[in-house]
């Protein structure tokens, strides 16, 4: 799914990649990078506060209806495309 919002905390802006209007988030300002896919799934970047790194936060979306096992798999099946994109 591709990415239709990037929000930068740090100045507290977030902008639309399909018309490339940014707005203001209205958040405090804060060291943190997020993308949102037009399927409403998120990816967040934030330093670590104690150790020279990077890390990555992933929070999917998946319709109900299935069980559960079939929407974990799922699931599981959306962060490790993120993984493989971001080559972690």
């Amino acid at each position: 799914s591709p990415v239709i919002i990037a929000i930068d905390h740090s100045n507290s802006t977030q902008t639309d990649l399909h018309t490339g209007v940014a707005s203001s988030t209205g958040l405090p300002a804060s060291n943190v990078l997020q993308f949102i896919t037009e399927a409403g799934d998120k990816v967040s970047a934030r330093p670590s506060g104690t150790e020279p790194k990077i890390k990555f936060y992933f929070s999917v979306r998946a319709t109900t209806g299935h069980s559960h096992a079939e929407t974990k798999a799922n699931l599981e099946a959306k962060i490790d495309t993120f993984i493989g994109e971001l080559n972690l």
